[in-house]
């Protein structure tokens, strides 16, 4: 409104020997340049929202129906001030999103989880997801979901979840999939990028179905951390031969570390204390714990324990600004368990808020 008025006032200055059609074509330039001015103002303030997102498009492919199809659209606040999501929408129902976390410090990670609604929809589907956010600044950031819902394949379950895995341990199941239609329809390929699944299939025939039973074995080898996957399904059809079964877990690690330690917000000058636990299903002693900034202190614990309370002291200096830290701790549990790593998160502010 500041900017219109501005116009307005500015056109009336003009001598009244002017014709009142140029006033009007002169009135009509200055709306339009204002107007575009303000267009990529809010350009401009939508680009610390992409800034959080290295994705904004996903493909869920040709999936069965009944299949549990789910996506995250991963984020994390790479800025000082607190982040807020304040809603999120879908344009169309194939697509039904939540938000994992709503506040984020700095550093700080969340997702907006996409679920495919395989159950009441089928055929191709687009749905764009539009996430709003009210903090720091007010910005809206566009998530695109497209995939292809087949009526005539079931999976029994509709996504293989091995549940919580320890490192070095293998889990298998079993998945029943049938397809209502030719009786010449096979599956000639199993395929999937992650190296850890091992899959066979064994064909059976049923009364108006074509069925397969598909044994799928988490390998020991798989490494610590949460997987989404997909196996793959090649079939003989000439088109639409691709069928995504999703796949995920839980690795859990011999050795247990937080994903990061906040610290929160420290005035320049102050010193920070706080703690965090180490942990592991069996005793162990820690050997070191590594950190290559000399403004953190720690004590480390002595003895054998299943559980250690690790405390340390940061001093905030002389410079202010967001830090992220990477921890080591080293254990005797061996080479290949005895450590695990943390972040320590801490923001450095003149006033301390």
């Amino acid at each position: 409104m500041a900017h219109l008025a501005s116009i307005f006032a500015c056109i009336s200055c003009y001598p009244d020997g002017i014709e009142s059609a140029m006033k009007r074509q002169l009135l009509m330039i200055l709306v339009l340049l204002s107007l575009t001015a303000c267009a990529d103002g809010t350009s401009t303030a939508q680009e610390w929202v992409k800034g959080m997102f290295p994705e904004t498009s996903h493909d869920f492919g040709i999936v069965p129906r009944g299949s549990d199809a789910v996506y995250e659209f991963k984020f994390t606040n790479k800025y000082e001030e607190d982040v807020h999501v304040a809603s999120v929408r879908s344009s169309c129902g194939c697509t039904v999103p939540r938000i994992k976390k709503e506040d984020l410090k700095t550093y700080e990670e969340s997702a907006i989880v996409c679920e495919f609604n395989t159950k009441s929809f089928i055929g191709t589907k687009t749905a764009v997801v539009t996430v709003v956010f009210s903090k720091p600044f007010y910005g809206e950031m566009q998530l695109n979901v497209k995939g292809n819902i087949r009526s005539d394949i079931d999976t029994d379950p509709g996504m293989i979840d091995f549940g919580e895995v320890d490192r070095g341990t293998s889990r298998s199941t079993q998945v029943k999939i049938a397809h209502s239609g030719r009786n010449n329809w096979e599956i000639t390929d199993v395929r999937s990028a992650n190296q850890n699944l091992g899959v066979t299939i064994e064909k059976s025939n049923l009364p108006g179905k074509v069925s397969y039973m598909m044994n799928v074995k988490l390998k020991e080898t798989a490494p610590a951390g949460e997987f989404l996957d997909n196996i793959i399904l090649v079939t003989n059809e000439p088109q639409y031969n691709l069928v995504t079964i999703p796949v995920r877990g839980t690795i859990n690690p011999p050795l247990v570390l937080p994903s990061r330690v906040d610290l929160g917000t420290i005035k320049l000058g102050e010193q920070g204390k706080s703690f965090f636990l180490v942990r592991s299903k069996s005793p162990f002693e820690i050997k070191d714990i590594e950190c290559d900034n000399d403004k953190f202190v720690f004590k480390k614990p002595t003895g054998k324990k299943d559980k250690h309370v690790i405390p340390f002291e940061f001093n905030s200096g002389d410079k202010a600004g967001a830090l992220r830290q990477n921890i080591t701790v080293r254990t005797d549990l061996g080479d290949a368990d005895g450590s695990g790593s943390t972040v320590i998160i801490v923001n450095v502010t003149e006033n301390g808020t």
